[in-house]
């Protein structure tokens, strides 16, 4: 591993938290206050298998790839906070709202950073 990918091996790790709902969704069900019927679990393994693609897909790629991997991440990290930002503002703020879109905002920033690290790094 070089110093580079330090950011990356960092935004994976966070990633593994939502990864692992896709064995527990009841959990993360709970956790996010959603119904924790079968709808509601397949929900949660929707979100858990979009952290599970870009956890693999990150580690496992360098280079060009690396960077479109981080890039769809970002979109992705950021639309998760733009969604909390909208439901706060139509009064549909949870707990669980504040802490979910606060750890897509710290994805999104440590995706920046990856980004960054990687064009750095000369991996493209």
């Amino acid at each position: 591993m070089n110093k580079s990918d330090t950011p990356a091996v960092l935004l994976s790790t966070l990633r593994t938290v939502g990864a692992a709902a896709f064995l527990a969704p009841a959990v993360g069900a709970k956790k996010l206050h959603i119904n924790e019927d079968a709808d509601g679990e397949y929900l949660v393994r929707l979100f858990a298998a979009r952290n599970i693609a870009l956890i693999v897909g990150v580690l496992a790629s360098k280079g060009e790839t690396r960077r479109l991997l981080l890039k769809a991440g970002i979109l992705c990290d950021g639309l998760d906070v733009a969604a909390g930002i909208l439901g706060h503002r139509k009064g549909r703020l949870k707990k669980s709202t504040v802490v979910d879109t606060s750890a897509a905002a710290t994805a999104t920033l440590l995706g920046l950073l990856a980004l960054s690290a990687t064009e750095r790094a000369g991996d493209l």
